[in-house]
C-alpha cells in the first residue's frame, strides 16, 4: 500500500502561491486535487484537520472522535428535538471516519436534477466517474456468510422471508478484518478512505498539503478572488495563500460560512438538508456477537423511495452503553447480562424539515423544526421497525426515545407512540446536504459548472452542491459531481 509522501506537508507559510488551491480534503476535495495534479497543474490543499496515520486509533472511539470529528462528533442542532450534527475534521475528512458505503446516485434523482435544477448531469454522463470511484475504492459487496454479521443476517434474511426489500450494500474495502470500528479509524486500513486512495497517490505526484489551517476569509477584487487568509490551529501563526483559481471543498456548513464571512452573503439564507438516523436496539433470545463483524453488510429498502432506509449499525459495549445512560442502574446492569445477545440498528430517514444556519451578534449557530409530517413518517417508521425485529426473534426492543423506553411485546409499541412528543425523540445526523446547490437558475450562487455567477474563478465541489436531499450516503454522488466539475473546468 502506498504511504503519504511526508515531504507534501508544507512547514513554511511564508510566500505560498499555487495555480490551484483545494479547501478541504474530504470527498470533494480530495477528488478534485487528484485531477489537477494528475493533469499537470500547481495544486495546494488545505485541510483545517490534522493527519493521522491508519494505525494511530487502533479504535480507540473516545480518542478518535475527539481527534477526528468536528466537536468530538457533537456539534448541537437547538429545536424540536435537538440533535448532533456529526462531520469529519482531518485528512481525508468524512470519509476517515464513515462506513465506507459508495451509492451511486439514484436515476430517479438525477432525473428531477435535471429536470428542475441542472444541465446534463444524467446517469450515462456521470457513469464514467462512477466506474473510476469504484475502481480506485475497491468498492464491493459482502455476503453474510462467514459466520459473522449475524445482525445484519437476521435482519436481511427475515426481510426475503417477508417479500420487503433488503439488498447487500456496496462499501469500499479491501480485506475487511471484521472489527467494526469504522467510524474510529480503521485501524488495519481495509476501508478505503480518499485519503488512502487518492491524497496518498496524490502527494507523490507534486500536491502540496497544509494541515491544521483553517481557511477565516477569502479575498477578491473585481469579481475575482486571489487570495486567502489561513490561520494555523496549532501555531496560531496567520498567513496568506495567493493562487489563480480556488476550489472550496470545506463542507455542507462549512462552506456557506466561509463564503458569508467573505462575500457578505446573509447566512440566515443558507439552510441544509440532512438524514435523521434513529437508533432502535433489540435484545434477542439467541447469541448476536454484534461487536464481532461489520457496522452492516445489508439495507432494509422496502421504503427507499421515501428516504427511509434501516440497518445495523457499530456496536461495542461503550457506544451502546453511552445510547442508554438514562437508564437506571438496575435496568443496565440487566442489559449487560445480555449484552452478546444485543444488537443496535438505525432507522435513517430524509426528513423534509431542513436545518437552518443562523448567525446572531456574528455567532453562528444551528436550528431546526421537525414538521408534523416528518413525525408522523417517523414515528410510523418506528412502529414498522419494531414490530418487524419483535417478528425477527428480538425478545426486547429499546426504543429512541428519552428514557431509552424498554418494551418487551408488541401491544406496548401502539401505546408509546401514540404519546410521543417531538422533544422526545434521540437522533443525530451525519449527512448534510444542499447549502449551496449547483442550479441552471441565475438567482443562484452556483451555475451547473459548480462555479460562483459572482466570483468568476471560485468553484464549489462537496455536499453543499447537491439540489436536494438525496436519501442514501452522499460520498459516491459528492466524488462523481466533482470529477465533472474538474473535467467542465477544462484544466
Amino acid at each position: 500500500m502506498t504511504k503519504i509522501n511526508k515531504n507534501s506537508f508544507i512547514s513554511n507559510n511564508s510566500n505560498l502561491s499555487c495555480d490551484y488551491l483545494v479547501i478541504g480534503s474530504g470527498a470533494g476535495g480530495s477528488v478534485a486535487a487528484s485531477e489537477i495534479v494528475d493533469n499537470g497543474k500547481d495544486c495546494i490543499l488545505v485541510e483545517e484537520g490534522d493527519f493521522y496515520e491508519i494505525d494511530h486509533f487502533k479504535g480507540s472511539f473516545t480518542k478518535s472522535i475527539t481527534a477526528t470529528w468536528r466537536n468530538s462528533g457533537f456539534t448541537p442542532v437547538f429545536g424540536k428535538p435537538s440533535f448532533a450534527f456529526a462531520e469529519g475534521r482531518c485528512l481525508g475528512g468524512s470519509t476517515y471516519i464513515n462506513g465506507g458505503l459508495i451509492w451511486r446516485t439514484p436515476k430517479k434523482i438525477l432525473e428531477k436534477w435535471n429536470e428542475n435544477h441542472l444541465e446534463k448531469y444524467d446517469y450515462e454522463s456521470l457513469e464514467e466517474h462512477f466506474v473510476k470511484i469504484e475502481n480506485k475504492l475497491n468498492v464491493i459487496t459482502e455476503s453474510n456468510d462467514d459466520g459473522l454479521n449475524l445482525d445484519s443476517k437476521i435482519i436481511h434474511e427475515s426481510a426475503l422471508n417477508k417479500n420487503i426489500k433488503s439488498v447487500y450494500v456496496p462499501r469500499a474495502v479491501v480485506n475487511c478484518r471484521r472489527k467494526n470500528v469504522c467510524y474510529t479509524g480503521c485501524a488495519s486500513g481495509a476501508k478505503q478512505s480518499v485519503l488512502q486512495a487518492y491524497t496518498y497517490d496524490s502527494s507523490h505526484k507534486g500536491l502540496r498539503i497544509i494541515v491544521n489551517s483553517k481557511v477565516k476569509k477569502i479575498k477578491f477584487k473585481n469579481n475575482e478572488a486571489y487570495s486567502v487568509s489561513v490561520l494555523n490551529s496549532k501555531t496560531n501563526e496567520k498567513f496568506d495563500i495567493r493562487f489563480k483559481k480556488i476550489i472550496l471543498a470545506c463542507g455542507v456548513m462549512q462552506t456557506p460560512l466561509l463564503i458569508n464571512s467573505s462575500f457578505g452573503k446573509k447566512i440566515s439564507n443558507f439552510e441544509m438538508s440532512i438524514h435523521l438516523n434513529l437508533r432502535i436496539s433489540a435484545i434477542f433470545k439467541n447469541r448476536i456477537t454484534a461487536r464481532l463483524g461489520t457496522m452492516f453488510t445489508t439495507q432494509i429498502q422496502e421504503f427507499i423511495d421515501n428516504g427511509d432506509i434501516f440497518m445495523s449499525t457499530n456496536f461495542n459495549k461503550s457506544n451502546f452503553l453511552s445510547s442508554i445512560s438514562s437508564l437506571d442502574n438496575l435496568k443496565l446492569n440487566e442489559l449487560l447480562k445480555h449484552i452478546d445477545n444485543t444488537a443496535s440498528f438505525v432507522l435513517q430517514t430524509k426528513p423534509t424539515s431542513k436545518v437552518k444556519i443562523v448567525n446572531t451578534f456574528d455567532k453562528h449557530f444551528l436550528r431546526f423544526s421537525l414538521n408534523d409530517k416528518d413525525f408522523i413518517n417517523i414515528k410510523e417508521k418506528l412502529k414498522y421497525f419494531s414490530n418487524f425485529l419483535f417478528s425477527t426473534g428480538a425478545d426486547k426492543v429499546i426504543l429512541p426515545i428519552k428514557g431509552n423506553i424498554i418494551i418487551s411485546n408488541k401491544s406496548q409499541i401502539d401505546l408509546i407512540i401514540q404519546k410521543l412528543k417531538k422533544k422526545d425523540l434521540q437522533m443525530l445526523s451525519v449527512h448534510g446536504m444542499s447549502s449551496m446547490p449547483m442550479s441552471k437558475h441565475d438567482n443562484q450562487f452556483l451555475n451547473c459548472q459548480g462555479r460562483s455567477r459572482n466570483i468568476h474563478n471560485l468553484y464549489i465541489a462537496d455536499a453543499s452542491i447537491l439540489p436536494t436531499n438525496i436519501g442514501e450516503s452522499p460520498q459516491g454522488t459528492i466524488m462523481a459531481f466533482s470529477y465533472e466539475i474538474m473535467k467542465r473546468m477544462s484544466l
